[in-house]
């Protein structure tokens, strides 16, 4: 039934409502934890367009293009899902532009039609939201605290100040400037159970996802990217289906992706599909980590109970100093992508190498083959490292020439800047993460040719290659060889 017609039947119909505006014989509404999950809407269209998984939608009123209130009261009695009403000021981040006086007049009509939920900021007239709790006591009301500047130290300043009123429940919402601010309000909510926290901005959007795992009362979505009410809001297709939102809960195995940038991983799509197939409750985020975060960033990842982490550009060699033990294979590479956290330990990894020589080695052995490997960081330690062990021979190339100098020192083979490609090799590839294109004559025909990035999937390196014959591979095949080493690592050392 649409919109329109579910409306058109309230207001056609008013034999069957009650006085006070409600379905007569209408069932209780029943509102439960697993219901929490909110579609926050700016117009009353986008009521049809929310789908069955959501547990329920907020009205940004104060976004609405009008308000219409009796077209409100009538989509509050005929949608069969709770609503939370929100007329948020401009000071805390809305859109409404009346006096104080005007909106808490509107909010007093608007709690006539008994919504089930009402957002009150938590700095409004003390008198005036104490007599609302009191008046209107079929409404549940959230208490809600706003900072879109930065997250705040004071958390439990901001919280007892709330707190100090009985209301259903309170919400915290606030900027992360750091994947270590959306950690630290996750822990915040962990240890009190009427609060929710919400994340906003890019490096938020992560802990959107682990709301359910550290007990948030109520979560927001979107319809979609363009139509957020706030920023760093997922849509509710992509928290639902890729994520798993709905199955997600306290014990969940908590996995992700850590570096800077991290836009363009695919981590999150293999892993949570993974997840999906095997039936694990388990779910992976990617977390924008720099390397001076790196410190704080594990005590609060191990706090929040992690047990794994892909790790990419540009903190393979930065995640060393946090291993312990570390072993003499990557002490030996130098570089480490992948993580498990047990027993107050973090235990290091590489499967970089092995993805990337296992991807070749479909093509043939690389014992005694020539590989011009471009790039001196991480990955292409993990890679020479392999290489070496399985018989190749390596020529380090890098914009830097020092810092290949430096590589090719330590796994003693030759080294050089990007200039220096050779006429003759048997394989060449960039192992760097930015896109590299040579000059067209120094590419071997007969190479074959590789790049380890997979975004687009036909690097400029690679759109080269193919133009002169190359037989070539691409960065895609690397990654769900690492990726699937990863998982069954994970899997392993969780049984």
């Amino acid at each position: 039934m649409t919109l329109a017609s579910m409306l058109r039947e309230a207001f056609v119909e008013p034999r069957e409502l009650s006085r006070s505006g409600k379905r007569k014989n209408s069932p209780p509404r029943s509102i439960t934890r697993l219901d929490m999950l909110f579609v926050s809407i700016a117009n009353l269209l986008s009521l049809q367009k929310v789908p069955e998984g959501a547990g329920g939608v907020e009205f940004r009123l104060d976004l609405f293009p009008q308000l219409d209130l009796e077209l409100i009261k009538n989509a509050i009695i005929v949608f069969n899902r709770p609503i939370i009403l929100t007329l948020r000021k401009a000071s805390q981040g809305g859109s409404f532009r009346g006096t104080e006086q005007e909106r808490e007049f509107l909010i007093e009509q608007l709690l006539m039609f008994e919504p089930a939920f009402f957002d009150l900021e938590y700095d409004m007239s003390p008198d005036f939201i104490e007599k609302v709790c009191q008046k209107y006591k079929k409404t549940n009301f959230i208490l809600s605290y706003h900072n879109f500047q930065e997250t705040p130290l004071k958390l439990e300043k901001i919280y007892q100040l709330m707190s100090k009123y009985p209301v259903y429940g309170y919400k915290i919402a606030a900027l992360s400037l750091s994947a270590n601010d959306a950690l630290r309000m996750l822990l915040f909510s962990r240890r009190r159970p009427r609060l929710s926290v919400v994340c906003m901005g890019e490096k938020g959007e992560f802990a959107r996802v682990l709301a359910p795992v550290v007990g948030n009362i109520i979560n927001y979505t979107s319809l979609s990217k363009e139509e957020q009410t706030a920023p760093g809001q997922l849509s509710v297709d992509e928290l639902i289906e890729l994520y798993g939102y709905l199955r997600l809960n306290p014990n969940t195995h908590l996995y992700g992706l850590i570096g800077d940038p991290i836009s363009k991983s695919i981590g999150h799509i293999y892993h949570n599909n993974v997840f999906k197939e095997k039936r694990l409750n388990s779910v992976y985020v990617k977390m924008n980590v720099t390397p001076d975060e790196l410190s704080d960033f594990f005590l609060l990842a191990a706090e929040m109970k992690f047990r794994g982490l892909s790790v990419t550009m540009p903190l393979k060699e930065k995640v060393l100093p946090f291993l312990n033990p570390i072993d003499s294979e990557i002490k030996h590479i130098g570089s480490a992508n992948t993580l498990i956290f047990k027993n107050d330990q973090v235990v290091g990894f590489n499967f970089d190498g092995i993805g990337a020589l296992d991807a070749i080695e479909k093509r043939g052995a690389v014992r005694g083959k020539k590989i011009v490997l471009l790039g001196a960081g991480g990955t292409a330690r993990a890679i020479a490292h392999e290489a070496l062990k399985r018989g190749a021979k390596i020529l380090i190339l890098n914009r830097t020439v020092e810092k290949a100098k430096t590589l090719a020192c330590e796994i003693d083979c030759e080294a050089g800047s990007l200039l220096d490609v050779p006429s003759e090799y048997d394989i060449l590839i960039n192992s760097s993460a930015s896109s590299i294109s040579i000059d067209p004559q120094k590419i071997v025909p007969s190479a074959l040719v590789m790049d380890v990035n997979y975004t687009p999937r036909e690097t400029p390196l690679l759109q080269q290659a193919i133009s002169l014959g190359c037989d070539v591979i691409y960065g895609d095949e690397m990654f769900f060889n690492q990726a699937l080493a990863q998982s069954e690592k994970w899997y392993t050392a969780g049984r």
